[in-house]
Order: structure tokens, then sequence, then C-alpha cells
């Protein structure tokens, strides 16, 4: 690459100095072939010789362009100006967002600045007027977990939560779950913090821009008369505590929460100073997941697996057991026909596993040489069962694995074992799933 691309350079073009029309339809041009790429963010880095910009696509950054160092003061001072920043400013961080129209379409683009050695960076964070939300099985769902989650849905209170770290898809699926609820008979409100979507007949308050925390902005929502209240996150105590209470006494609640698994974020709600048996009153069901990138069913690549690669296979994800074994091959048969491909091409017997599926060498058209195509979410889902309303009633359990095993007796799928799954129908690879996630044995 060329310290100023050929697509770049027509932009800005070959003199030192650039002109506020040239930078802004390069700014827009990079946006235009962020979302073209299916890029959620976009970096543009000082560099000593060049400014780097990389598109942050499938959860990785990829270098794209290279643009001239000398343009680096006037792409920050128009990024600046386009969000309402102080223009003068470069040694302090500075937030803002702003409107940008690619082909009729309306992009909200949350911009970071930051100063670091060299000069300042900015990331892009887009955001597109999305359609319809996906459908829950489109997202990552099957079997057991989807059955729990579309049986909660069908209570009228309740809390249902959406754990993960960020950038896990935890706003994608809290819509689709509100999309399936979302009905001219109900009052669904919503409190976010940046808008993401936006959904016909559904009330939504977004906090980004005024005063209003995600506590204050909860109590407010309940004083309007609710059905349904989706949080995008429940970031302190007592927004936690609020939720857990609203819940038990006539709405039903969904809310966002950061956390690393299904029993980590109970733990975390615990720890919140609710009460044991409030808790359990209200809560349904609780929604982990994390994000893998999905192989080109194109050109991914069927393999059998060596001795050894089974031994380490099994020690990665602790199957130590024939009934382990059973399990995973029964999961995988019930999953085959109705979500990931041919019954008959199944990876696992009764007593082993014998395929996997892996990334191709050199990639398609499809998948424009990358081997993927798009994310999908492994995920783990934790209910109320006998086994956790004992092990919290007691107060038996004071860490996420403990607690884990404890589940574990009535039947909980952890993540890991959902990741697992997916491999083996050749959605995604293990590499895949073990950097998503350490599988607890």
């Amino acid at each position: 690459m060329a310290t100023k691309d050929g697509l770049m350079s027509r932009l800005l073009g070959s003199s030192e100095k650039f002109t506020d029309k040239q930078v802004a339809e390069t700014l827009t041009m990079l946006v235009a072939h962020g979302l073209q790429r299916g890029a959620s963010d976009i970096h543009i880095e000082p560099h000593e010789r060049f400014v780097l910009v990389r598109y942050r696509i499938d959860g990785s950054l990829r270098g794209i362009h290279k643009l001239p160092r000398s343009a680096l003061g006037v792409i920050m001072a128009q990024l600046k100006g386009l969000a309402g920043l102080e223009v003068q400013e470069s040694s302090a961080p500075q937030e803002g967002r702003y409107e940008v129209t690619v082909k009729e379409q309306k992009i909200d683009v949350r911009l970071s600045i930051m100063p670091v050695y060299g000069g300042e960076k900015a990331v892009l964070h887009l955001s597109l007027e999305r359609g319809k939300p996906l459908e829950l099985a489109t997202l990552g769902l099957w079997g057991e977990n989807l059955n729990i989650v579309q049986r909660t849905l069908t209570n009228p209170h309740g809390l249902l939560v959406v754990a993960g770290p960020r950038h896990s898809g935890i706003t994608s699926t809290l819509f689709s779950l509100l999309d399936a609820l979302n009905s001219p008979l109900v009052n669904i409100a919503t409190v976010e913090m940046h808008p993401k979507h936006r959904l016909p007949g559904i009330n939504q308050t977004f906090l980004a821009g005024n005063a209003m925390t995600m506590y204050e902005g909860l109590q407010s929502t309940l004083k309007q008369d609710p059905n349904i209240v989706m949080l995008s996150e429940m970031p302190d105590s007592a927004t936690i505590q609020t939720a857990v209470h609203a819940a038990g006494t006539g709405h039903l609640l969904l809310a966002g929460l950061h956390a690393e698994s299904s029993t980590a974020a109970l733990l975390r709600i615990k720890a919140a100073g609710v009460e044991p048996f409030v808790l359990l009153s209200s809560l349904r069901a609780i929604v982990a997941q994390r994000l893998v990138r999905t192989l080109c069913p194109d050109c991914r690549v069927r393999y059998a697996l060596s001795r050894d690669e089974q031994k380490e296979l099994a020690h990665s994800f602790g199957i130590s057991s024939l009934s382990a074994y059973k399990r995973i091959y029964d999961l995988e048969r019930t999953v085959a026909p109705s979500v990931f491909g041919d019954v008959k091409q199944l990876s696992s017997t009764p007593t082993s596993i014998t395929h996997l599926w892996k990334a191709s060498e050199s990639g398609c058209e499809t998948c424009d040489r990358t081997c993927y195509t798009g994310r999908t979410a492994i995920v783990e889902v934790l209910q109320s069962t006998p086994g956790l309303q004992k092990a919290v009633l007691n107060n038996e359990v004071t860490a996420a694995g403990a607690l884990q095993a404890a589940v574990l007796k009535d039947g909980f799928t952890p993540m890991a074992l959902d990741g697992l799954i997916k491999a083996l129908r050749g959605q995604t690879t293990i590499a895949e799933v073990l950097h998503a996630v350490a599988p607890l044995a």
C-alpha cells in the first residue's frame, strides 16, 4: 500500500494542502467503504509518514487506506466541526456524534477523538437505521435455549437479562426480543445510551447528549405506565435494584448487563444488594453470549480429526466421559436438520468427535477472499431451576464457576458447548470458539 492509495489520492489531490470539499468527500467515502464492507468502526490513526485508516469488520481490524500525513490536521478539524466539538482543542479527549447520508441512507456516526503520540486518533462508530431485527433463531438461539427464551417472553412480568462483554451483540438480541413482543396492545418503552435501532410503535429514550442517568431514565419511564421496559444496560447498583423490583411488580423488563457469563451476571445482580428471594421471584432467564465469525459456506473445508487432535479437543472442552460424548452427539443431531444443514453429515458419534471444519486457504469471491461471512452468537441461557434456587437461597456459591457446576445437573448448556456444536456443524471454527470463551470443564 503506498503512502497515498489511488482512491484517496483522487479525492485529496496531489498537493500538501486540501480544501474542505476534498476532506468532506474523503470522510464520506471512508464511511461508504465501511458500510460496503460491513464495518462497525473506522479507526483513523497517525503514523510517522502516513495516516492509517483501519476498519473493524466481523470483530477484526483491517488496514485499508493510507492517507498523506499532512492531511491529519484538516481531517481532525473537520470531524470535530461535524460533531460540534472544540476544533482548537487537541490535548484532551472529545466525544460527539453527527449524521451523514450515503446513497440516501442516514448513518449515525459516534465520534471519539483521543490525543496520541504523533497527533490525534479518531474512531468513528457507525450506526445505520436498520431494518427489521433478526429472528431469535437467526441470531444463534436453537433447541432448549430458544424454547426457554420464547417461554419467558410469554410472561406478563419478570426480568430477562442479556449479558456479555462490550461488542458481543447485546443490543441486537434485546431488539430481537422487543420485536417479538411488539404489539399495539402493549406499551413498550426503552431507555438507551445511544440510538442503534428504531422500531415503530416503541417509545425510545436516548440518554446520550443529556444529563439524565440510566437510573433516572428508568424511574421516569416506570411512571409512564409501560407493560414492557428495555434497558440497554444496567451500569450501577441503583439501576439493578430498581429493575429487579419493577420486574417483580407487574412489568416485563429486558436489560443488558456487561458480564462474562450468565452465572457471573447473576452474581453481579446479587452483589448489587438484591435479596436472594426477591431476585429469584423476579428473574426469568439470563442469556449470555459472545460473537464468533461464521465460515463462508461456499469455501469452508471439512476435515477428519487425528487421534492426537481428538485428545486435544477433549482436553480443551473438558470432555472426559462417554456420557459427555453422547450429549454432544444428541445435541448435534437435534440442531442439524432444522438450522445448520445436512443431518446425514454429522461430525460426532455417541463415542467420539470425528470431523471439524476450517477456513479455506484462499477464500472465494463470496467471502471476498476472507474465508468468513459475518458473525453469529454462541449462547448460554440460565433459567431458575431447583439447583439454582437452592444455591442462591443458601448462599452456597460465590463464584461463577461453582454456580455453573450447580446448574449443570439441571441440564444447563454452557456457552462453550453451544460453540462446540456450532463448530461441528460448520458454522464456525474451534479456534473462534476458544478465542471467544474459555470453556469450563
